[in-house]
């Protein structure tokens, strides 16, 4: 059974073994054979279509990576097909199969003009020019998914800290404007909690900048491995994170915030052979709906700041968040 398209329009990977494969439409039986021909003979895999609406029934089970359609054709004709072809996967490359008159020029220019990515004129071309412009539409199709999948990388490093692998400042801003609407869309409360590496200036003079990013490593792990699932970890800057929570309410809050506490208090740190005792103060606080959410990440540092004023290696929470 084919594989089904893929959700961001993409056709599903090609069976491995195969150059890729060809969709031949034309409602002429001998044109497909020349050209099916041809292709196989080069080592590509080819389906036929007699028409425009058999070849939207073959698009639409997906795995086609060029598709060869003559111009004109009873019922759907060729732009119908490059329409659809474009609609169902945007990577999908369309060659078109013309005749030589001027106004079968200009039909192709039509074509080329939507989103075609050559034409061939008919009556079939040689073995060698068919050949060429699919593995040119091939190059090309490649190259715009390779192309998007540096864009894709280039997207996923801009949101990670690369010292502790946690989303970044850039990354919670997003995070935490959609759980806002989310939370006043359904009148569900979320919470935050504000960390804060406790004495870390001191690590870093004691155990230098190596010794350091270690510790934010593993502080890192520790706090990710204490969250609950759908719970997440920003680093902000610094020695500073963001936990976001959602659909928390203070009491919830009360508890994540704890227990990420006692985790990073239990952490056991070496550098150079030595422990490094670690702990974190913690700010919560909680937004119900209604709120204002450009108050609770506020609340959350004062409470933070409360927390290190009373002694660090603590939780306190924001009474202002409470219902």
């Amino acid at each position: 059974m084919a594989e089904p398209p893929r959700q961001d329009g993409a056709a599903p990977a090609r069976e491995s073994g195969a150059r890729g494969r060809v969709l031949v439409v034309d409602d002429s039986r001998v044109v497909r054979a020349v050209l099916a021909a041809y292709l196989a003979d080069a080592g590509f895999e080819v389906a036929q279509a007699d028409s425009g609406d058999v070849a939207l029934e073959k698009l639409a089970h997906g795995g086609i990576d060029v598709v060869i359609t003559d111009l004109h054709m009873p019922g759907l004709d060729g732009f119908g097909v490059l329409a659809a072809a474009k609609r169902i996967a945007s990577d999908i490359e369309v060659i078109i199969l013309t005749g030589a008159h001027s106004t079968d020029m200009s039909a192709a220019v039509r074509a080329l003009r939507m989103g075609a990515h050559d034409y061939l004129t008919k009556p079939p071309p040689t073995a060698d020019e068919v050949v060429v412009t699919v593995e040119r539409a091939m190059e090309k199709r490649q190259l715009l998914e390779a192309n998007r999948r540096l864009m894709r990388q280039l997207e996923v490093q801009s949101l990670t800290d690369a010292l502790t692998g946690v989303p970044n400042r850039r990354a919670f801003d997003r995070a935490f404007e959609l759980e806002a609407a989310r939370s006043e869309r359904h009148g569900k409360p979320f919470g935050l909690v504000a960390l804060d590496i406790d004495h870390f200036k001191k690590v870093n003079d004691t155990y230098g900048h190596e010794g350091g990013d270690e510790v934010l490593r593993c502080f890192a792990r520790a706090v990710a491995g204490a969250l609950r699932k759908g719970d997440s970890l920003y680093r902000c800057g610094g020695e500073e994170f963001m936990v976001l929570l959602p659909v928390a309410d203070l009491a919830g809050v009360s508890v994540a915030g704890e227990r990420v506490v006692a985790a990073v208090a239990g952490c056991r740190i070496e550098v150079g052979g030595r422990v490094v005792p670690i702990t974190t103060s913690a700010g919560g606080a909680c937004l119900q709906p209604g709120g204002d959410a450009r108050e609770v990440v506020a609340l959350a540092d004062a409470a933070l700041y409360e927390a290190k004023k009373a002694g660090r290696n603590r939780l306190c929470l924001s009474p202002l968040g409470a219902p």
